[in-house]
This record gives C-alpha cells, sequence and structure tokens, in this order.
C-alpha cells in the first residue's frame, strides 16, 4: 500500500472522527448500537427457552402444549430478534421525528436490519420447504455468500458519502489500478458462476438425467465436467474483470509447464487420470471394487481422487493413477449381480441328497437370495472327518456378502439340527507304543 493511500485513508478517518463528534449523529449511533445489544438478548432468550421446553419435552414434563411453543420457538429464532429490532427502529425513528431529532443514519442503519430479516425469513422459509439436512447446507452455502454480498453493498452505499472506500485503489495490474469496487465486482462474479455450477449439478441429479434414465456413472461425469467447466469460466470471467489480459496467462502457464513437469507431475498425472476414468467408465460411483485387497463401493469420483467406502465405514482415498494404472478388481462393472459359496461339512453317515435338499431349502429362505440363476449345491468332495458341499447363491449387491453369509450359516444351522444331521468336527486317535512301562517314561522325563 502506497504513501498516497495512506494519506487518503487518514484523511477519510479524520473526517470520520469529525462526524462522530456531532451530537446527532452520536445519538443515532447509539441507538443503533442498543438496537444490535436487543437483537443479541433476544436471540439468546428464545435458544434458551426453546432448549429448556425441549427438555422437558424430553423427560416428559412439558404439557402438549407447552412442546408446541417450543417447537415454534426453535423455528422462529433467527426471525424473531431481527424483527423485534426492526420494529424498535421503527418506534425511535418516529420518537426522533417527534421530538424534532434528525434520523437520517438510523433510518440508513435499519436497511442492515431489514436486510438480515430478509436473510433469516429466507432461511425459514427454506428450512420448512426442504426436509433433506444435505439440501439445507447446500442452499444455504448459496444463500449466505449473496447476503454478504447485498450487507457490503449496502455498506458501501450509507459511508459513500463519508468514506470513498470503493475507489480505493489497492494495487496496480499492467499500469490499470485496481480499485475496492473491482475486487468486490471480481468476487461476485466468481460467486455467480460457483452458485450456477452447484444448480447445474443439482438440476442434472434431481431432474434431467431421472428422466433419461441414463447410466449413473455417464450422469456422474456430465456433472464433474460441467461443474469444472463452469467454475474455469467463472474464475477466468473474474480474473478478466480486475483488467488481467487472458492470453498473458496463457504465456505464464507455458513457463511453468516445466516446473510443474518436475514438481507436481503426481498431481497433473492424477488429474489426467480421473479425466480418463470419467470418460473411460472402466470405474464409476456405486460400483463395488477391491483395492489393495480391501472392498468398498465407489462413493465419488474426483478429477484428482476417488472415495472408496468399506462395509465398516470406512473412506479410502485413492489416487486416480492407481486406479488407471493398476490392476483393481470390479465387481458390479457390467453386472452387479455376485455369487457366494459357502462350505458346509456333515457325518459321512448323512445321505448327500438329504444335504443337498437342506441346503436349497436354506436358500431359499433367505430374502436376499435370487430365484435366477438358481441355488445350486456342489458336492466338493470327500474330507477327513466330513463329506464336504458348497452352496452357491447369487446376490444382486456384493457389498450384502457378509450378512447374507451369515444369514445363511444361520439358517443351515437350523436346519441341520431340525433333521439330526451332524456336522463333525477333526477328530485323531492316539497310539501309545506298548512295550514301555509308564513308569520308566515318567522316570526319564523328570530327569
Amino acid at each position: 500500500m502506497d504513501a498516497t493511500i495512506v494519506e487518503r485513508l487518514n484523511a477519510q478517518w479524520a473526517g470520520l472522527l469529525v462526524l462522530i463528534e456531532r451530537p446527532a449523529v452520536q445519538r443515532q449511533l447509539l441507538t443503533i448500537l442498543f438496537l444490535l445489544l436487543i437483537t443479541r438478548l433476544f436471540t439468546f432468550l428464545f435458544r434458551y427457552l426453546s432448549r429448556r421446553l425441549a427438555a422437558l419435552s424430553r423427560d416428559g414434563q412439558a404439557r402438549p402444549r407447552a412442546a408446541a411453543l417450543g417447537r415454534w420457538l426453535r423455528m422462529g429464532e433467527g426471525v424473531a430478534s431481527p424483527l423485534f429490532a426492526v420494529a424498535i427502529g421503527l418506534a425511535a425513528i418516529a420518537l426522533f421525528e417527534r421530538i424534532g431529532w434528525t434520523s437520517g443514519l438510523l433510518r440508513q442503519g435499519l436497511v442492515l436490519f431489514w436486510l438480515f430479516l430478509g436473510y433469516r425469513f429466507t432461511l425459514l422459509l427454506l428450512d420448512l420447504r426442504t426436509s433433506s439436512e444435505e439440501s439445507r447446507r447446500a442452499y444455504r452455502r448459496i444463500l449466505t455468500p449473496l447476503f454478504a454480498f447485498l450487507l457490503l453493498a449496502v455498506i458501501n452505499r450509507l459511508v459513500a458519502s463519508l468514506v470513498d472506500v470503493a475507489g480505493l485503489a489497492l494495487f496496480t495490474i499492467a499500469d490499470n489500478p485496481v480499485t475496492v469496487a473491482d475486487v468486490y465486482r471480481a468476487g461476485f462474479i466468481l460467486y455467480g458462476f460457483l452458485a450456477g455450477g452447484w444448480l447445474v449439478q443439482r438440476l442434472f441429479t434431481r431432474h434431467l438425467l431421472p428422466r433419461l434414465d441414463a447410466d449413473p456413472g455417464v450422469g456422474n461425469s456430465i456433472r464433474t465436467i460441467s461443474q469444472y467447466v463452469i467454475v474455469g469460466a467463472g474464475v477466468l470471467t473474474s480474473l478478466g474483470s480486475l483488467g488481467i489480459d487472458l492470453s498473458t496467462l496463457a504465456i505464464i502457464g507455458a513457463g511453468l509447464s516445466v516446473g510443474i513437469g518436475f514438481g507436481l507431475q503426481e498431481l497433473v498425472a492424477n488429474f489426467i487420470s480421473g479425466i480418463l476414468l470419467l470418460f473411460e467408465q472402466s470405474i464409476r460411483p456405486g460400483d463395488v471394487i477391491s483395492v489393495n485387497g480391501t472392498v468398498g463401493r465407489v462413493e465419488k469420483l474426483r478429477i484428482r481422487s476417488t472415495t472408496v467406502r468399506t462395509n465398516e465405514n470406512i473412506e479410502l482415498i485413492v489416487p486416480n493413477q492407481s486406479l488407471l494404472t493398476a490392476a483393481v478388481t470390479t465387481y458390479t462393472h457390467t453386472d452387479r449381480s455376485v455369487r457366494i459359496h459357502v462350505p458346509v461339512g456333515v457325518s459321512y453317515d448323512t445321505d448327500p441328497a438329504e444335504v443337498r435338499e437342506v441346503l436349497l431349502a436354506a436358500a431359499r429362505r433367505h430374502g436376499l437370495v435370487r430365484e435366477t440363476p438358481p441355488p445350486t449345491v456342489f458336492f466338493q468332495g470327500y474330507g477327513d472327518s466330513s463329506i464336504d458341499f458348497t452352496l452357491a447363491v447369487w446376490i444382486d449387491d456384493f457389498m450384502n456378502m457378509p450378512r447374507v453369509t451369515s444369514d445363511l450359516r444361520f439358517i443351515i444351522w437350523e436346519e441341520l439340527a431340525k433333521r439330526n444331521i451332524e456336522i463333525p468336527f477333526p477328530q485323531r486317535d492316539l497310539h501309545l507304543r506298548s512295550g514301555v512301562p509308564w513308569e520308566d517314561l515318567l522316570r526319564k522325563r523328570s530327569e
């Protein structure tokens, strides 16, 4: 920040201090501070009452009317405080006019409370309209930055006659000064593209792709690529609004290509691998794969990495380059159905035909076992202490294999117990060598 900017800020600050010394301005500023304090106190009061009534409802001590009042307090917690502040502000303006005091600053400050009230009321309508917590968070990510931009615009309008913040030059690009207003405009443009990318992605997910009955992998590729294209366009547009010549970026990129080749080659490789995976569709969200011996479902396929979630709810972050260059076992690439095997051993006194009937009956009892292809029983062979069979069944989701296998073992145990079929365990016969007195063996061992 150069000396001229510092001098300009000091001059504007000095003028602001002179303005604040006026009694009329001080009265209005104290009123605005009082409104802020009232808003904070009412927020605390509403939060305390709603939590208190919620605790009484959980303990069963609150009456139905009190429980309903607690729900309404929780819903109106964000709206009531700014609404009450606006009401007090309007009453204060009427009182100032009746006394004959000036209230211009108070009127302008009340605009901020109106804006805050509109923001909180919009969030309340959003909470009432949407049932998914994820949707609420996503909409808040759009509304909160928008409220911040509007708030900055209103504040700049309020202080424009006192302090020229928007015209303050921050730095220069190619001999062109970049002001606070330019940075604000670039940020708003970038925000607009980010919000547009999210809305387009949501439009594809909720409306277009379900109607087209598109493959989930293709849908994920369309969503991801469209979002990155929109965000990239937003970055370039916001940089252009700052006065940056976009052609120079290509020259800078060419100069940095050598450094990227050495220092960021892994990142670039993962980025390119992510694009190839999106277009090749060898791995898609929802696929069940095995990575380094760990089986999980692909949750998200991003440009740099892929998230795989196991049955134990453990998330694996796998670089895309590993998925593209290494051998990956996929259980759902062309067909989601998979066959699982349950080995069973029974006594040699059992009729094999009866065992086959028992195993097929156990398979038919399970709701997740597919009827087509039908379950199959294989006679595996003759073991040391049992005759061995394998029940082979088909299921629709590989991730259900541990549960289905466990359930089938329980059912098979039940069916075998009903028919008094024995499940043997390994046995060994021990033969003691004759001719050596056991007393001599004990004596030698003690020595």
